[in-house]
């Protein structure tokens, strides 16, 4: 039985990805900085682009992180650092540092091309191309308002003013980044030398492709983010990061804040853990639910003033199975547990333990065990993943079969 399901959409918030590009003298920096200010909340610049961003600080409120590399995971951390200083926009000024700036992709794929690779290119973007998807989604899980400039390649034509009159007028072509960059970005703003932006994507159904807006600053960035903000409001990353951390919670417990992140796209999010190590929220989580199965963590036996029953129809009980447990069946349980109970530290291990899973799962799913014999087996499985150092399971489906 499948998992998956199709269901009815629902309307959640998003915080802004938009890229910003042109070429250089287009007004990048200030596009944005001004953009981000309409946004609101704190504003934050990774700035890559040797200091820019600080001759505007007269005129604008914003913390600044000075970058002198183009090193990938150092923009990673960037990203840890700003999530946990509550960023509400970071703008990363220029996002082509880190691709051809000295340390960034391209450098690092042409230094490995030469130095280990013997001028086989394919070989050294096969051992960067981890490294680039991981920049790409520590980006776009980002948990706050995301501005990133690109720099385009630049060209010149001859324009005629009339009367006899010729000016050479430099123009932006392709940015200078990997290609479809923007391909995951809610919008993209196109600026010429004249400071205007053309808008050249846009999911953003109140600012349409194909506007020209005259210097863009913080009406549109407003205009951006109070559209995707829209819906049902995201949790908070570093809440979450937190709740991980606290060493009361389950492996049950765990899987449900992973749900909780994978639902609202936050797994990939870079965060600090409790060593000031960068992670994705999704590593950390499933690392601390691991740790959590090996020290067979339970939840906390509730006392007689409330033992009143709280459970839906079909949910476990966090406080099963307690030591007054009673079979429904007690032959299948024994069965089962006897099942569970032979399977030895070895290579197949894993393997048969996820069998037994799954043939569980569906005897729940065809009702033929109870919702209290189906949640003390699984936890009897996840006792055994536990004494056998193995990574804890799925999050038990027992809603499966439900009356």
């Amino acid at each position: 039985m499948s998992n998956l399901a199709f269901e009815a959409p629902r309307r959640a918030a998003f915080k802004s990805r938009v890229v910003v590009q042109g070429p250089p003298g287009s007004g990048l920096t200030w596009t944005s900085l001004r953009m981000a200010q309409g946004m609101g909340g704190l504003v934050g610049v990774v700035d890559a682009n040797r200091g820019a961003a600080a001759l505007y600080a007269e005129h604008f409120d914003f913390v600044h992180l000075p970058m002198h590399s183009g090193k990938p995971n150092l923009l990673i951390e960037a990203l840890a650092v700003a999530a946990e200083q509550q960023i509400a926009t970071l703008i990363v000024d220029s996002g082509t540092a880190f691709w051809s700036g000295r340390g960034g992709l391209v450098w690092q794929v042409d230094h490995l091309t030469m130095t280990k690779y013997n001028g086989n290119n394919n070989r050294a973007w096969g051992e960067t191309r981890q490294l680039e998807q991981d920049l790409f989604d520590a980006l776009l899980s980002f948990p706050g308002h995301l501005i990133v400039t690109l720099r385009t390649q630049t060209d010149y034509q001859v324009q005629d003013l009339g009367e006899g009159r010729l000016a050479v007028v430099k123009y932006g072509t392709k940015p200078d980044q990997r290609n479809n960059f923007d391909a995951d970005f809610h919008f993209t703003l196109s600026l010429d030398m004249a400071h205007a932006g053309t808008v050249t994507k846009s999911r953003v159904l109140d600012v349409p492709p194909g506007v020209v807006i005259e210097e863009p600053g913080e009406d549109l960035g407003k205009a951006i983010s109070e559209w995707l903000g829209r819906g049902e409001p995201l949790p908070d990353v570093i809440g979450i990061r937190d709740k991980a951390l606290d060493p009361s919670m389950t492996p049950d417990d765990l899987r449900e804040l992973h749900r909780l992140a994978g639902a609202a796209n936050l797994l990939r999010a870079a965060v600090l853990d409790q060593h000031d190590q960068v992670m994705a929220l999704g590593a950390l989580i499933f690392r601390e639910g691991e740790q959590a199965a090996k020290e067979n963590r339970r939840p906390a036996r509730r006392t007689a003033a409330s033992e009143q029953p709280t459970s839906q129809v079909g949910e476990v009980d966090d406080a099963l199975p307690t030591p007054e447990y009673v079979p429904d069946d007690k032959t299948f349980v024994a069965q089962w547990a006897h099942c569970v109970a032979v399977i030895a530290q070895g290579p197949d291990a894993a393997e048969d333990l996820n069998t037994v899973e799954a043939n569980l799962r569906q005897e729940k799913a065809d009702g033929q065990v109870s919702q209290t014999d189906y949640a003390h087996l699984y936890r009897l499985i996840e006792q055994r993943r536990a004494s056998l150092g193995l990574p804890y399971g799925q999050p038990p489906n027992v809603t499966a079969g439900a009356a």
